[in-house]
């Protein structure tokens, strides 16, 4: 038989709390999410960094071949860009590559280095150039670190570094 108040305490829906607990899985999946997706990129950004040194040291050793075996002072448009179509800046900051030179009159070695996100278990054991005293770039893509850059040997692997010493 029919009634009408078996009718309306039929439940239609859901309730509140599953609504809410939906939510919430809904919500930590999206931050696990995000978050992989920040260490996609900032990897994308470490590699293009790479990418972007040894396009410049290229560039670089191509400028000597060209010029009486001498490097140029200065990772520039004017002094390499006839090897390069632009010269690479660092894609999260703008900022160019560190470069350093030696001697400051006809320089006969050469540093460039890049300032890396991600520490990169495959260059824990490289060894990086010790450029002190070196002309050129005394900073390390502004980061003002003492461990990247010029007389980069800490402990720590900060910087993606190519040259002649």
């Amino acid at each position: 038989m029919f009634t009408p108040t078996k009718f309306l305490r039929r439940e239609k829906g859901f309730t509140l709390v599953e609504l809410l607990v939906v939510i919430a899985i809904i919500g930590v999946l999206a931050t696990l999410v995000l978050l992989q997706l920040g260490t996609a990129r900032a990897r994308a950004r470490d590699t293009k960094r790479i990418t972007d040194v040894n396009q410049i040291r290229t560039a670089i050793e191509q400028y000597f071949e060209d010029n009486g075996g001498v490097y140029p002072t200065a990772i520039t448009s004017t002094e390499i860009g006839r090897y390069l179509t632009r010269v690479p800046v660092d894609p999260l900051t703008g900022q160019p590559y560190g470069y350093a030179y030696n001697p400051a009159a006809s320089p006969s070695q050469f540093q460039v280095w890049a300032l890396l996100e991600q520490t990169a278990a495959a260059l824990n054991g490289d060894a990086d150039i010790d450029s002190s005293g070196w002309s050129g770039d005394t900073n390390s893509v502004g980061t003002g670190d003492s461990e990247c850059g010029k007389g980069a040997k800490g402990s720590t692997v900060c910087v993606y570094d190519q040259g002649i010493q």
